[in-house]
């Protein structure tokens, strides 16, 4: 499902709530579609515990609860809701997101990386999106982080800023770490919470 980009991941969804038969509200005019909202696009080849969805309903009454049995009951396994709520934030509101990544390299890099990442300074090289590339300081910008181990490999656990206002991509400082140690490892990067201003869970 990483490699599920989020263009297809939006008509996917779109398909599922159509399946479920909920009462969802349509844009009007010539070519209506279905109104809905992912708070933070996922980047590809990123897995995720932790995605926020916005769809609006027709039916005022209809019961809240009853929405993630009807969407699990239609979608594939390994898609699942875990909560449905009145929405209480704005997708503007989002301001951080955290990552746990997963490195195959039976515990090789746990100091170095420590150590990479707690450096005053990290710059890093980014490309814009009128196809620039400047030189971006990014040690500021990481809000915390954690590496550790399991099952002889390490792991690392960091939260980084994210939303319309700024967004750190974490592959940009695992690029450098790698170019500056000059051996590559494989990496799963899973994104585990989204968090608004106040550093709460993003609902």
């Amino acid at each position: 499902m990483r490699f599920i980009s989020h263009l297809d991941m939006t008509r996917f969804m779109a398909r599922m709530i159509r399946r479920a038969e909920l009462p969802v509200w349509y844009t009007e005019g010539f070519n209506p579609h279905l109104y809905m909202t992912f708070a933070l696009p996922l980047s590809l080849g990123f897995e995720s515990e932790y995605e926020v969805v916005d769809i609006r309903l027709t039916d005022d009454d209809y019961p809240i609860d009853t929405l993630c049995d009807k969407l699990n009951t239609v979608c594939p396994p390994y898609i699942r809701f875990f909560g449905a709520a009145e929405p209480i934030k704005k997708a503007g509101d989002v301001a951080a997101a955290k990552f746990s990544i997963l490195f195959d390299d039976n515990g090789e890099i746990k100091d170095a990386l420590n150590q990479f990442l707690s450096r005053d300074s990290i710059t890093v090289l980014k490309k814009t999106k009128k196809g620039d590339i400047k030189e971006l300081e990014v040690a500021d910008k990481i809000k915390d982080f954690l590496v550790d181990a399991a099952d002889n490999n390490t792991i690392l656990n960091i939260t980084l800023p994210a939303g319309s206002s700024e967004n750190l991509n974490p592959e940009l400082f695992l690029n450098k770490f790698f170019e500056e140690s000059g051996k590559y490892y494989c990496y799963v990067i899973n994104r585990t919470a989204i968090l608004d201003l106040n550093g709460e869970p993003f609902k």
